[in-house]
């Protein structure tokens, strides 16, 4: 089966899947899947079950099928990690739910702006809305998230692409930044929320919830 096909799509590896959720697209009803796998070791990590890739444990088919049941009843689907455009199924599956009726919202971290930008310029693949977590200053992200400044450096321009394409097509964002007590991006969230407002958005930020039980949060190795 090619690259890109309704099969490839269908297969996207899902850890898990939220029937209902009033908070992961702002303003919209949705129902949510997490994608296994992502890149980055954040220091706050929610979700470090997720960070190993592997084959999840359901299939994005199911999804599909609890939107049909729901239909008119939920907003859109919401396509979040892990990191989702690390899989190359992301556009096929984004493809075959535009091709269904259903809006889609996609969390991201940026990771890979090549992918980002084949998705956001491709109406079938584009999001109607996404979720845009700027870890961090690209100066600060390897010590937030473990990358190498290259990936950093590369990683910086998914902002500006998110940017150009909602003014373009009038594509939904939010972007926001996750703070825990003593961090790196608390001690610069002046100079994060310049650089994005700098691109025309607001800069939503969260307080970090400690997976641990000590209550320390660990800087990657």
């Amino acid at each position: 089966m090619t690259e890109g096909s309704e099969g490839e799509g269908l297969g996207l590896p899902v850890a898990g899947i939220i029937p209902f959720s009033a908070t992961d697209w702002p303003g919209r009803l949705t129902a949510t899947v997490f994608t296994q796998g992502c890149p980055w070791r954040c220091v706050y990590c929610h979700n470090p079950s997720l960070q190993d890739v592997g084959t999840g444990s359901h299939d994005f088919a199911e999804a599909l099928a609890l939107m049909e049941r729901r239909r008119g009843l939920l907003d859109g689907l919401v396509i979040s990690g892990g990191e989702p455009t690390v899989h190359r199924s992301l556009p096929a599956a984004i493809r075959e739910t535009h091709r269904r009726g259903f809006p889609v919202g996609l969390h991201t971290c940026g990771y890979a702006p090549a992918r980002l930008a084949a998705l956001l310029g491709d109406d079938r693949t584009r999001p109607d809305w996404i979720g845009l977590d700027v870890k961090a200053l690209p100066a600060d992200l390897p010590s937030v998230v473990g990358c190498t400044p290259a990936v950093a450096e590369r990683s910086a321009a998914a902002l500006g692409l998110v940017a150009e394409t909602a003014v373009r097509t009038g594509m939904e964002v939010q972007v926001r930044t996750t703070v825990w007590p003593g961090g790196v991006v608390d001690r610069n969230l002046g100079e994060l929320r310049e650089l994005v407002a700098a691109h025309g958005f607001d800069l939503v930020v969260q307080q970090a919830r400690n997976v641990d039980a000590d209550g320390v949060y660990r800087v990657p190795a």
